[in-house]
């Protein structure tokens, strides 16, 4: 009996809850990566508009019914109790006559501000991926006003940036995109830092010139853009980006994750949300690593980090 007993109690324990919050476009194609890598066992779809909830949790259900046994609902933030990881895509998207992701400040502060207050009353306290933008700002936003552990709030924008600054490295030197290794940190916007002083080709350090790192940055900036021009909105890619990070949380991967994470000290930063280097575990963010910027890199990242205190003042 005592052994039966023990053995329901690893299944309960290592059982793997996640709820999505907005389950527009892109949370509900984070929904279904979720589901489709069998990430998680059970799965909760919020939104504003139940029925949307309803129907994409019924979708995906649908789907997964020859592959898992992963359970897939629609809920209220009551339902969200137990998940480990709770992701928030909720707001107003990027559309092509924005200049800047900042021009959705004000809208999304308002439903950031709605989402954190309902976290709060869940009575463990779960990791939140923020990826609603300004990421850096929202995030920060979800940390002080939910009150969560720094290392539990964690905006998903840095390993996106780094997956856009492979592409573009790989077809400027006509590589695979395999074979590069590079990152982008900082602020998710105009000041982003890609980091050539770091890029690896096939294990090998890249150097470029200046010419190549302006081509390059620019392709980086104007991405997100032409996917929005022409499809309405970036869906895969940041979805894509985003589980990748739930997976390292969830299954305690060990890797390198490019997130925005309130600083405390790091980078000589305080009080601040910003794209930088981590290792992720079940307990959010396990290391914070400092890398050595060269000069212009160093100068890109705190103009970013200025910019962003100064925009964080305005709405916390």
């Amino acid at each position: 009996m005592d052994k039966i007993l023990s053995v329901n109690l690893h299944q309960v324990y290592s059982m793997k809850k996640a709820t999505v919050i907005g389950v527009g476009n892109l949370g509900s194609c984070i929904a279904y990566e979720l589901a489709a890598r069998g990430i998680v066992d059970e799965l909760v779809l919020i939104d504003l508009y139940r029925e949307l909830a309803e129907g994409n949790a019924e979708d995906i259900a649908q789907a997964m019914a020859f592959r898992s046994n992963v359970e897939v609902t629609a809920g209220d933030y009551e339902d969200a109790e137990g998940s480990q990881v709770v992701i928030v895509t909720a707001g107003k998207p990027r559309t092509p006559d924005m200049k800047s992701r900042m021009d959705l400040l004000e809208a999304n502060i308002r439903i950031i501000k709605s989402v954190a207050s309902n976290l709060k009353k869940i009575r463990e306290e779960p990791i939140v991926v923020t990826l609603t933008n300004p990421v850096d700002v929202m995030n920060y936003a979800m940390w002080k006003l939910t009150g969560f552990d720094r290392r539990r709030v964690i905006g998903s924008a840095g390993m996106l940036d780094s997956a856009r600054f492979r592409r573009a490295i790989s077809r400027k030197l006509d590589v695979p995109v395999l074979d590069v290794e590079a990152y982008v940190l900082g602020e998710h916007g105009d000041r982003q830092v890609p980091v050539f002083s770091r890029v690896a080709v096939k294990g090998e350090k890249r150097a470029f010139s200046d010419e190549e790192r302006k081509e390059i940055t620019e392709e980086i900036r104007q991405s997100a853009l032409n996917v929005i021009s022409k499809k309405g909105g970036t869906v895969y890619a940041p979805a894509s980006n985003t589980v990748n990070m739930i997976r390292m949380i969830l299954e305690d991967v060990p890797g390198l994750a490019v997130c925005s994470v309130v600083l405390d000290g790091e980078y000589g930063l305080k009080d601040i949300s910003i794209g930088v280097p981590v290792e992720l575990s079940r307990e959010g963010v396990k290391k914070i690593f400092e890398w050595k910027l060269d000069e212009d890199e160093k100068a890109i990242f705190y103009k970013g980090a200025e910019n962003l205190k100064k925009v964080i003042k305005t709405v916390m």
